[in-house]
């Protein structure tokens, strides 16, 4: 479904209120895509993703290269540092994306009010923004828990005893956080109408460079 604007449809509530309330007949499916298309979600929802998702992955490949470039091998140790720093940016984003975009929303929807001189509280405009608000947060806190579970899995699989060397599952999983990086600069090149390849150097540029500082501090610390 096409994005409207705010203000396009505050101008039509001039002139049909009717447009302002969910059809009964309409489909659960139906009525999330009129939500999220009212509510402008489609470009939130994916620079939340992209930039989270990204957070998580370098967050987590930081942990394991640090672990193992200062000779750490305690796959258990990962795994409950990374797991717990997969849940402070979950609920930091839960929360944080909330608090911040209920605020952000409650302002415009008072100022859509006052531009109206009515109440839109019964109105389809405010479903759609605390609908906004909630799938934001969800996705905001999940994109980097998900993100750094798929980088510790190899650690987990050592931690339940499945045989698999420390040094294949530190190159598993520093593989697929660098091809992660790349898809979601690709992904990103392709929401902007861009080069989806340089932007995929560009973030896996950007791991490469915390691998690299990672490095580099260990061995300034064992001077």
């Amino acid at each position: 479904m096409k994005e409207l604007s705010w203000f396009v449809m505050l101008f039509g509530l001039y002139y049909n209120d009717e447009y302002w309330k969910l059809s009964t007949t309409m489909s659960r499916i139906e009525e999330m895509e009129q939500l999220a298309a009212i509510s402008n979600l489609g470009p939130i929802a994916r620079r939340y993703f992209a930039m989270n998702a990204f957070d998580g992955t370098l967050t987590i490949m930081g942990i394991i290269l640090a672990s193992h470039f200062a000779l750490h091998h305690d796959a258990r140790a990962i795994v409950t540092a990374g797991i717990g720093a997969c849940l402070a940016m979950m609920f930091s984003g839960l929360a944080g994306t909330y608090l911040a975009e209920k605020a952000e929303r409650e302002r415009e929807f008072k100022e859509m009010e006052r531009a109206m001189l009515r109440k839109l509280d019964q109105t389809i405009v405010k479903k759609a923004s605390r609908f906004a608000i909630i799938v934001s947060s969800i996705v905001d806190g999940f994109a980097p828990f998900l993100a750094g579970l798929i980088l510790l899995t190899p650690f987990i699989l050592i931690v339940a005893s499945i045989p698999l060397a420390w040094d294949v599952a530190v190159w598993i999983s520093g593989g697929v956080g660098f091809l992660m990086l790349f898809l979601l600069g690709i992904f990103l090149g392709r929401v902007s109408e861009q080069n989806p390849w340089f932007y995929g150097l560009q973030t896996l540029g950007a791991g490469v460079a915390t691998a690299v500082a990672i490095i580099m501090l260990e061995l300034f610390l064992t001077v």
